[in-house]
């Protein structure tokens, strides 16, 4: 049932059993029938007004979904994430922050500090996206580098310490790289994507699996035609057109999932 409906049902049935029961009682009180409607009008106006309340979102992750270019500086060529692109497909009113750090992995993200900022300004009940697995497996990177073991400990204490501090945790496999090599596409994240899978199950929190969506999207494209929603010359960023096509399967999943604010 559509949430209008959900709210007109509501009041209608708090309507009727305020009037059977209370009316006599509250209309002589106020004596004038006047006040007893304008209050009643003002309770649903209040039940009306607190069911519509916006959700709040916060995306934590890498280039994939941070602001890489300003709106004002994007041409077609440009690195676009798909975090700076996602709010045309979320309910109006929906406020959507975007914490994505480009180049970021779930060390350097706590390391750094911005995990910590993200804890400090959601609130209970906002809603926190976690994507994470591009450049965990650089080992000759020590700021950045999650051995797969590792890479999950850090998503499962994210997860403890969001759900701790009252948030809806939202998991993200990475999105595929457009990676061709002889004409045959080849999946870069295996057990970093699976990792996220495993801590998804284990938490039972709703997955959006970008890494098998983004990969079929790929190899149903063809190398030269999905090279077109990339960035120059990069196998990894999205230009402003892939990031719409992302961000929209973002969203379409969130709903699928029934997760508040999509």
């Amino acid at each position: 049932m559509p949430q209008n409906l959900h709210i007109c049902f509501f009041c209608c049935n708090f309507a009727r059993l305020f009037l059977i029961n209370y009316s006599s009682r509250y209309i002589r009180k106020f004596n004038n029938m006047k006040k007893f409607v304008v209050f009643l009008f003002t309770s649903v106006l209040v039940v009306n007004g607190y069911a519509k309340k916006p959700a709040t979102i916060f995306l934590v992750g890498d280039e994939t979904s941070a602001v890489l270019t300003q709106a004002e500086d994007v041409t077609e060529t440009s690195a676009v994430g798909w975090g700076q692109v996602i709010q045309e497909y979320l309910p109006e009113g929906t406020v959507f922050e975007n914490l994505a750090v480009d180049g970021a992995t779930t060390k350097s993200f706590m390391d750094e500090g911005q995990w910590s900022e993200l804890l400090g300004r959601a609130k209970r009940k906002n809603i926190l996206l976690i994507n994470f697995g591009h450049h965990e497996y650089d080992e000759e990177d020590y700021r950045h580098y999650s051995s797969f073991e590792s890479f999950e400990n850090n998503l499962m204490q994210m997860v403890k310490e969001a759900q701790k501090s009252g948030l809806t945790v939202v998991l993200l496999t990475p999105t595929a790289k457009c990676f061709y090599k002889d004409g045959e596409f080849h999946p870069r994240h295996g057990a970093y994507a699976e990792g996220v899978r495993r801590v998804a199950m284990r938490h039972k929190l709703p997955l959006i699996d970008l890494d098998n969506l983004t990969m079929a999207w790929i190899q149903r494209l063809g190398e030269e035609e999905a090279k077109k929603y990339f960035a120059a010359d990069d196998i990894v960023r999205l230009n402003e057109e892939g990031a719409k096509v992302v961000a929209k399967m973002v969203a379409d999943e969130a709903k699928a999932n029934k997760v508040k604010g999509f």
